[in-house]
C-alpha cells in the first residue's frame, strides 16, 4: 500500500535517501514515516518547504483539489474559482519540474515568461483535475517533460 508520504516522494522523483538528507534524518526514521508513524510537525515543515503536499501527507486529502458535481456544467463562478486556483499552482509546478531538473535554482532564476508553454500546459491539467475531482500526477508530469516542452 502506497501511503500519502510515500506517492509525495515518488510525485517529487526523490528517494527515500534524498528526501531524509534534506529533512535532517536519518533514513530509517523517514521509512517508519512512510510506513504510518507519526512524523514531528517540526519535518513536516522541512517536508512543505522541499515540495511535499503537507495537506494530502496529513489528510490524504489533495490540497486544492475538491470534488463537484457530475453534472456536465459548471456555473461561472466555479470556473472563476477553477481558473483561479490553477494558473499559480501551474507556475508553482512547473517551478518545481524545472528545479528537480537543476534548470533553476531558486524562484528568483525561475522566468515565468519562457516557461509559459509549460504553465498553460500545467494549467490544463490541474483546471480538468479541480473540475472533475480527479488527479493524475503521471498526466501532469508527462505534460512537464522534456520531450513535450523542447528543452531536453
Amino acid at each position: 500500500m502506497t501511503t500519502p508520504l510515500k506517492g509525495e516522494r515518488e510525485r517529487l522523483n526523490l528517494t527515500q535517501q534524498e528526501v531524509a538528507d534534506k529533512i535532517h534524518v536519518g533514513k530509517a526514521t523517514y521509512v517508519r514515516w512512510e510506513k504510518g508513524n507519526p512524523i514531528p510537525s517540526d519535518k513536516l515543515n522541512e517536508l512543505d518547504q522541499i515540495g511535499f503536499d503537507i495537506l494530502y501527507v496529513v489528510t490524504g486529502r489533495k490540497s486544492g483539489l475538491t470534488v463537484v458535481d457530475s453534472s456536465d456544467s459548471i456555473s461561472i463562478d466555479h470556473a472563476v474559482e477553477v481558473a483561479k486556483y490553477a494558473a499559480p499552482e501551474a507556475i508553482r509546478s512547473v517551478f518545481q519540474v524545472k528545479r528537480l531538473r537543476q534548470e533553476v535554482s531558486n524562484s528568483a532564476s525561475f522566468d515565468v515568461m519562457k516557461s509559459m508553454d509549460l504553465i498553460e500546459k500545467a494549467a490544463a491539467v490541474l483546471a480538468r483535475a479541480e473540475i472533475t475531482g480527479k488527479f493524475n500526477t503521471a498526466e501532469l508530469f508527462e505534460e512537464l517533460s522534456p520531450s513535450k516542452d523542447g528543452n531536453a
